[in-house]
């Protein structure tokens, strides 16, 4: 069962992190190669840089050393004044530093147009109710979560997708300077396994924690935010006085654990940075003493070790940003999950017509205004009334010949209009949870609760009070 579940999560996760990348590279072709081409640039300039500067202070620290390199080019280019050859290395660096800003600012540029993109295919989506079932994605809060997917979820889903069009050039690093290191020397390359492993399990478990993080934060917002809000409200409107009652709900409000879990998540990617140092340190002093250890007996060649400890680092920024764009793919996998599924909901087929004038019911919260489509989805129904609107009587008179749903989310108005109406009703549907019932207008009459079905929602029903009076 829980192997199963782990795959099935599995196949989640590649599905969402497949369409992100796909959807975005049918979007932005152009930019995503361009970012490639800056980011490679860069790359290729600031290693320039790097290693033209080791090489250029060993040649002023033993002019015979480039004569065993047996590059004519190096030598003459070293050959150069100081000044410069420090100033052409340094231009290099100058302008892969520049690459470097002007991919980020074209890969701005780029996920803007993209999260443009996914908010008109949302609201495309949410506009076909009447071929696609979008609704049973937000089922219990539609219009809140829709809104939640378009302004946050959009924008989490623009930041990952950013992170990993960014993940490309640092594997292709990575792997290079791995196969670097190899060929400059594998038996020193074996002693850092272990400490690999251990890097790749403790990354494993900052992606999971970054995850499991997230969701708890998402179910604490909503529940610190509201209690939050009353307690500032009685501030405002001067209901209490501030004490050590006001004290105690704010403590139980959950604030302080709704503050530990957005720290957390923000403290993930610091993690990973720490986790990667950790591992560049205590690789480099392995190295640094392993080479040391087998060299006690001859002249130490330190341009080899530099030049291993340089692809050991590029090495490791290579993975560094690899694990950042993973952890930030977990810790908004639930934001960005809800758009893939709201854009892939599937078609759904209509219910049985019912014929004549049906009253609907629906205990869901904030879904009334969002009624008219969810029937029209559901049931293909055609002409909807809403119970509480002033107009109710006189469209009801109009559609006694025909179809007519009247709907509502208030069980007293509800039933105190079936009862007022009971000659004239065909068929009573009422909602509850995600169960929907079907009556007749005598048993439903009978059987309805209207107090039973507030208590169990009454966060949703404000106006109760007004209701019974």
């Amino acid at each position: 069962m829980i192997v199963s579940t782990l795959k099935k999560q599995g196949d989640n996760y590649v599905s969402v992190f497949k369409w992100m990348v796909s959807s975005y590279y049918r979007r932005e072709k152009k930019s995503f190669w361009l970012i490639q081409l800056l980011m490679g640039i860069s790359v290729g300039l600031g290693l320039l840089w790097l290693l033209g500067v080791i090489t250029g202070l060993n040649h002023l620290n033993d002019n015979q050393y480039l004569l065993n390199l047996e590059l004519s080019f190096l030598i003459d280019f070293f050959a150069l004044p100081l000044w410069l050859w420090l100033s052409v290395l340094s231009v290099a660096g100058l302008l892969g530093a520049g690459g470097v800003f002007l991919s980020y600012h074209i890969g701005v540029k780029s996920i803007i147009r993209y999260q443009v993109y996914l908010v008109h295919r949302l609201l495309k989506t949410i506009n076909q109710t009447d071929q696609v079932d979008w609704l049973s994605v937000v089922e219990d809060e539609p219009r809140k979560k829709a809104q939640r997917i378009i302004k946050m979820g959009v924008q989490m889903t623009g930041l990952v997708v950013r992170r990993l069009i960014r993940m490309l050039i640092p594997l292709f690093t990575s792997l290079a300077a791995f196969v670097v290191l190899i060929k400059l020397d594998s038996g020193l390359l074996l002693n850092l396994i272990p400490l690999a492993i251990l890097y790749l399990v403790a990354l494993y478990f900052i992606n999971r924690h970054a995850a499991r993080n997230q969701v708890k934060l998402i179910g604490v917002s909503e529940k610190s935010n509201k209690q939050m809000g009353a307690v500032v409200d009685d501030m405002l409107y001067q209901n209490k006085s501030f004490g050590s009652e006001v004290e105690a709900e704010v403590e139980q409000s959950g604030y302080r654990l709704f503050s530990q879990l957005r720290y957390r998540r923000r403290l993930v990617e610091i993690h990973v940075v720490w986790v990667n140092t950790l591992f560049l340190v205590l690789g480099s002093a392995l190295i640094v003493l392993d080479f040391a250890t087998e060299a006690s007996n001859q002249k130490i060649d330190w341009m080899h070790l530099i030049l291993f400890l340089v692809a050991l680092r590029y090495t490791a920024n290579g993975l560094q940003q690899m694990a950042s764009a993973t952890v930030a793919f977990s810790r908004f996998l639930p934001e960005t999950e809800m758009v893939y599924q709201l854009l892939h909901a599937q078609a759904k087929s209509h219910e049985e017509e019912l014929k004549g004038v049906v009253f609907y019911f629906d205990s869901r919260n904030g879904v009334e205004p969002l009624l008219p489509q969810l029937l029209k989805l559901q049931f293909a129904a055609e002409n909807c009334v809403q119970l509480d609107h002033q107009m109710f009587d006189d469209s009801l008179n109009k559609y006694k010949q025909g179809n007519c749903w009247v709907y509502s989310v208030r069980p007293v108005k509800f039933k105190q209009a079936v009862r007022r109406h009971q000659k004239n009703i065909s068929n009573i549907i009422c909602r509850e949870g995600c169960q929907i019932k079907r009556y007749d207008v005598k048993t439903f009459l009978n059987e309805f609760n209207p107090q039973k079905i507030w208590l169990r929602t009454k966060s949703s029903y404000s106006d109760y009070d007004d209701e019974m009076d």
